[in-house]
């Protein structure tokens, strides 16, 4: 603790009276000297001799070059008190600390028997006394000053401390707000939605370039356009049947092993080996030492003659050529409901029903005709269809003949696609691109035709598709702002061209829209 005025005061005062009792008792020993040289002889021998009191004078340089006693050293708190003390221990005990003495004051008082009256003694004792009270009242003052500059420092330090901490506090808010309004960033990917569009091209193709006629909305294309002839018949089963009765249908091999060749008539009886009788259908003659296969059928018909494979006998035969000439059947024999074929009208229907594509088939089939790339062909109605047969005849197959003219258009296709490609410009929004455009989708429709000044006028329809383009801007991003997942989600469920998106915040687990507009990027996929 720093000293105060009073105490610099009264040790600056305590300095001047020891300053000036060291001077005076020099002076008085001085004195005393010449008095005791002067006055020697004067002295009465009776007198008892005092005992000398040495006393060490400290004066004020002596203090100030004392380390413990330093104004300086007790203003930094370095000031040894238990030194000080131990020096001036003796002046609790009534003796005068000594320093260095004046050699001639001490031998002047010894040799010579100078004295010092008890005044003088006591004045210096009491010197000493407060100034060991000083210095103890110093170093007391001083530990005081020591444990509340501790206490004040210690309580400074948590101070400082708790406001470190809360600025650090501070300054980590700060710093998220400042990430999350620089950093935070949202990225929505949007997979446009596929849309058709379809429209129509009006054509006009002639075998000569026209001019255009004022106000004529066709497109003319260059072109040829032919009438042909065609005439083609087919042949078509007929599906109707009759149940006329049961058969057994199989097939036999007639083997000849005897020397000379061997007739036999048609009905010509075979014997299986469980006496079932089959007959020939046919007349056959089986030459020697060869074979020949005919068709059976049986009188008597049940499911129970369709035997297995096996040997026949020929009753009609004499007995000892019945082991040389006789028949093998190689397969099974079926049973068989026995029908009959009659033409239906519906056999008739579909013959006539057909002619078109038939006529259309054998039009398309004449090559030389095809002077462009694209031909069109319009068969001409009614189709004239020759039929020689009526529902109901017992027939199995009939012969149509069909006859019809065709017109044939045809022309570049590669300067249709031009014109629809550029039309497809013009109708596609600012806000979309065309995805593609396939050739495929164009269908032809004939809506005239004149031979005579060779016109055609067709009908082109065509479709394509379209999604937004990648700098549409389809989404206020202003709407976004500070909405959440799911909220964007709702949001974006009312865009029909829109048909997926994902959803990309950065930093991940913050699942908000930034606050600021241009912290949002959409992003439309190709």
């Amino acid at each position: 603790m720093p000293r105060t005025k009073k105490n610099e005061s009264e040790s600056d005062s305590k300095k001047k009276t020891t300053s000036k009792k060291a001077a005076k008792t020099k002076t008085g020993s001085a004195k005393k000297q010449k008095k005791v040289k002067t006055e020697k002889k004067s002295v009465p021998k009776k007198t008892r001799k005092v005992k000398p009191v040495i006393v060490d004078v400290i004066n004020d340089e002596d203090l100030e070059e004392a380390t413990f006693f330093s104004d300086d050293t007790l203003a930094k708190d370095e000031f040894d008190f238990q030194k000080a003390q131990e020096f001036f221990l003796d002046l609790e005990e009534g003796e005068v600390p000594r320093t260095e003495l004046d050699a001639d004051l001490v031998e002047a008082s010894t040799n010579e028997g100078g004295f010092e009256t008890a005044e003088e003694t006591d004045k210096q004792k009491q010197f000493f006394s407060d100034l060991v009270t000083e210095i103890k009242q110093r170093g007391e003052n001083a530990n005081d000053e020591r444990v509340e500059k501790t206490y004040k420092n210690k309580k400074s330090i948590r101070l400082y401390r708790s406001l470190a901490w809360k600025f650090l506090i501070l300054v980590g808010i700060l710093a998220a707000f400042v990430f999350y309004f620089s950093f935070s960033k949202l990225t929505i990917l949007i997979t446009p939605q596929v849309e058709a569009m379809n429209d129509t091209l009006y054509l006009k193709i002639a075998n000569v370039q026209e001019e255009v006629e004022p106000g004529d909305a066709r497109d003319q294309v260059s072109g040829s356009v032919n009438e042909l002839t065609i005439e083609m018949e087919k042949e078509y089963m007929a599906t109707g049947e009759e149940f006329v009765g049961e058969e057994i249908v199989g097939r036999v091999r007639i083997v000849n092993n005897y020397s000379r060749s061997q007739a036999l008539v048609a009905t010509t009886r075979l014997l299986s080996p469980d006496n079932k009788l089959f007959r020939i259908k046919e007349a056959v003659n089986v030459p020697a030492g060869g074979e020949v296969e005919v068709d059976i059928y049986a009188d008597s018909v049940s499911r129970e003659m369709a035997i297995a494979p096996t040997r026949f006998i020929i009753p009609g035969l004499w007995v000892g050529l019945q082991d040389s000439i006789y028949a093998i059947s190689d397969e099974a024999f079926s049973y068989q409901q026995k029908m009959e074929k009659y033409v239906k009208a519906s056999d008739i229907q579909l013959a006539k029903s057909e002619a078109y594509d038939l006529i259309l088939e054998k039009a398309k089939s004449l090559k030389a005709l095809r002077s462009q790339d694209k031909v069109i062909y319009d068969v001409i109605e009614p189709i004239d269809t020759k039929i020689e047969v009526e529902a109901g005849d017992k027939e199995d197959s009939f012969l149509v003949r069909n006859e019809a003219k065709v017109l044939v258009v045809s022309f570049s296709e590669d300067e249709v696609e031009k014109l629809v490609t550029s039309k497809l410009r013009v109708l596609v929004p600012d806000d979309r691109e065309l995805v593609e455009f396939n050739p495929d989708s164009l269908s032809y429709t004939v809506e005239s035709i004149d031979i005579e000044t060779g016109l055609a006028k067709v009908r082109a329809n065509f479709s394509s598709f379209m999604i937004l383009s990648s700098d549409a801007d389809v989404i206020d991003k202003e709407s976004l702002v500070n909405l959440t997942a799911e909220q964007i989600k709702t949001y974006l469920k009312d865009y029909p061209e829109i048909s997926n998106y994902d959803l990309k915040f950065y930093p991940s687990f913050i699942e908000k829209a930034p606050h600021l507009v241009d912290r949002i990027e959409i992003k439309i996929k190709k």
